[in-house]
């Protein structure tokens, strides 16, 4: 029974106190939050649990084996590197931490001491999402032209980070786990309606070296919730819908077909290209539960010794991601190449 010390008593905080103790291998030994009456509230049904506003208290407890860190991501760096400097494996929400030269840091940390680093991209451990993949991945779709990610609510609206990296944290890690691929560059461009610098709307175009592109919308500031994916390709295409509970994946035939001109007819363009339409097609996809998968994958990695599906290393590709488009929406579009993940790290 690993037992676990929580940092970060707020929503998500809860869930994955909760999502811990439903893998039946877990429990929650600590819970610490600078609002102490918050951490109190969630060790009320638990009375092997401790609620402490110091990290000292967690970090000396040698039968504490491993943290959960759900902070503000400007806290994320100094929090998990005293946890894995303590000896403690460390599953730290996304994103990992608020630029590359930390994230490339916690990385190293993590390997020099042998602690298990998870990031919280927890759409990656999302069944219904590596359906998709494996969709792709099995060419029926044909080549991938692009995906466009919509990400979009009225709210929550927050402080410490901008839309881009509060949501489009999740579209990154999603697109470079659907393409088995790191963008190469990126061009964004967003706006400040509600709070002046932190932008609660943002565009970006990722660029992948295969050709394929890849466009998110994130925002807080519209009037419909959408969590949906499309995904065109060659041959079909596909839509993934989060919010669509009995049918999440919809697989469409259709497609584009360039056909040779027929010069004995009058209209050389009339015969340049075909329509296809072959109908919908709806896979069964049995649904999960994935931050309690993401729980249970963390704490069979500190088992094993298994290197994360979302490991440190995954982590600094969303970072470096993110900054880059920091780079291009700060410099009026500009098309801002991505850094290699290995290259970063070394730089740092």
């Amino acid at each position: 029974m690993e037992r676990i010390g929580l940092i970060g008593a707020g929503y998500w905080g809860a869930n994955i106190a909760a999502s811990f103790e439903a893998t039946g291998n877990a429990e929650i030994a600590w819970v610490c939050d600078l609002d102490e009456a918050r951490a109190k509230r969630l060790t009320v049904r638990r009375p092997r649990a401790r609620a402490t506003r110091s990290l000292d208290d967690i970090f000396a407890d040698a039968a504490v084996g491993a943290v959960a860190i759900s902070t503000p991501t400007t806290t994320h760096h100094a929090v998990a590197k005293r946890a894995l400097l303590a000896g403690k494996h460390v599953f730290v929400e996304k994103p990992i931490t608020a630029s590359v030269a930390e994230a490339a840091d916690l990385v190293q940390i993590a390997a020099h001491t042998r602690r298990t680093l998870l990031v919280g991209h927890v759409f990656e451990y999302n069944s219904t999402l590596a359906a998709v993949k494996d969709i792709i991945a099995r060419g029926e779709l044909g080549e991938v032209h692009y995906f466009n990610f919509e990400r979009t609510n009225l709210g929550p609206v927050r402080t410490d980070v901008n839309a881009l990296w509060d949501l489009a944290s999740h579209d990154v890690s999603i697109m470079c786990d659907l393409a088995d691929a790191a963008p190469m560059d990126v061009t964004a461009s967003g706006q400040s309606f509600l709070n002046p610098g932190i932008e609660d709307v943002v565009f970006a175009t990722f660029s992948f070296a295969n050709g394929a592109k890849a466009h998110v919308h994130a925002s807080w500031l519209n009037p419909r919730k959408v969590r949906q994916i499309t995904v065109v390709g060659s041959r079909k295409m596909l839509v993934w819908d989060d919010l669509d509970l009995q049918a999440p994946i919809r697989v469409y035939d259709k497609r584009v077909d360039t056909a040779q001109p027929d010069v004995t007819s009058g209209d050389f363009l009339e015969h340049k290209t075909r329509l296809v339409d072959g109908g919908v097609f709806i896979p069964n996809v049995p649904m999960n539960r994935p931050l309690q998968a993401e729980c249970e994958h963390f704490l069979d990695c500190i088992r094993t010794g298994k290197r994360p599906k979302s490991d440190g290393e995954s982590g600094l590709r969303v970072v470096r991601a993110l900054e880059a488009a920091m780079r291009s929406l700060k410099s009026g579009s500009a098309t801002v190449a991505i850094e290699p993940a290995m290259a970063a790290a070394r730089r740092a």
